[in-house]
């Protein structure tokens, strides 16, 4: 493989993990999708139909990949010098400005319809292709609903009106993970613990974030909870367009819209360039190890080792820098 080939193919990948990734944040943020996330993850929806919470709960428009997590960046419609008309609900992935920053995949605000008061929150949904990660995910997680409390100040309150902080959830669908974590769910939240004595406090005013892991896996493995079989179906790479609009409007009464069967077709195919390619990255580092153990066994330098394992010649220097790097990793 000629190394201006692997370098095109390293970034034609690239490109298409980009492209399945705003596949999935668009689809995810469609409202009746949202919609049956809130009824099956967050307690507040629980007693109101799916249709309810499309209708009456989400306010405005999602927003993805516009509202920055840190406080020291501006979310996009800033860096756009404020023209907030031009990113409203937009999908940003490829502009360049947004490099380097981190932004929520999805955010939107919610209301919960009482006979006293309306419960207002705010809702993060974040898609993971896997949780293969360098650190743990519960913890950037938990920075996220931290970040989303501190962030309401001078927006939802003013001063030392602490009273009127909203209650945030941020909700982690996590695909790829192996087969013992696939269709769980686990949610994190704060609780009291009375240690000395019994002063309780009313839960409304300390239950004010709260972390759900939603890991996916096989549809037909999702058991008996209706959200993980959704989500198991909607988002697989494998499952035929035809049959993800059968299975959803069937088994979920969600009618798969023109935008939403376009996506499906995207994700499908990029899905299988994504599985080719890396099929061939593996062949790869097959040949790499196969060239690193002759040159242990038969103590031949890398040149006489691709000799015999009949690496073509135009391939060699591509493998030769390969196999230096190898060796200055051990």
């Amino acid at each position: 493989m000629a190394v201006q080939s692997v370098i095109s193919k390293t970034i034609d990948t690239a490109e298409k993990e980009a492209q399945y990734d705003a596949c999935v944040k668009r689809l995810l943020s469609e409202k009746i999708i949202l919609a049956w996330i809130l009824k099956e993850c967050v307690s507040e929806f629980q007693q109101y139909t799916v249709s309810q919470i499309m209708t009456h709960c989400i306010e405005g428009e999602p927003k993805i990949s516009v509202i920055a997590v840190d406080q020291d960046e501006l979310d996009y419609a800033e860096d756009m010098d404020g023209n907030d008309s031009l990113i409203e609900g937009m999908n940003a992935e490829d502009v360049s400005i947004k490099e380097g920053k981190v932004y929520y995949d999805i955010r939107f605000s919610a209301v919960a319809p009482d006979t006293k008061e309306p419960v207002q929150l705010i809702i993060n949904v974040e898609a993971q292709k896997s949780d293969q990660t360098t650190y743990p995910l519960i913890k950037r997680a938990i920075y996220y609903v931290s970040r989303m409390i501190s962030a309401q100040k001078n927006r939802v309150f003013v001063k030392s009106h602490y009273e009127k902080i909203r209650k945030v959830y941020s909700i982690w669908i996590q695909m790829n993970v192996p087969e013992e974590k696939a269709n769980t769910m686990t949610r994190y939240r704060i609780s009291e613990e009375q240690v000395v004595g019994n002063v309780p406090e009313k839960e409304s005013n300390y239950d004010l974030l709260t972390v759900i892991m939603l890991r996916l896996g096989a549809a037909e493995k999702a058991a008996d909870k209706p959200i993980l079989r959704l989500l198991d179906v909607l988002l697989s790479a494998e499952t035929k367009p035809e049959e993800k609009k059968e299975i959803l409007e069937k088994d979920f009464d969600i009618p798969m819209s023109m935008a939403m069967s376009e996506e499906a077709n995207i994700m499908c195919n990029l899905g299988e360039g994504i599985r080719e390619q890396a099929y061939e990255q593996a062949t790869v580092n097959t040949r790499v190890q196969s060239i690193l153990d002759l040159m242990d066994s038969m103590g031949v330098d890398a040149e006489r080792a691709m000799q015999l394992l009949k690496v073509k010649s135009e391939e060699r220097r591509y493998y030769h820098e390969k196999v230096e790097e190898q060796l200055a990793a051990k």
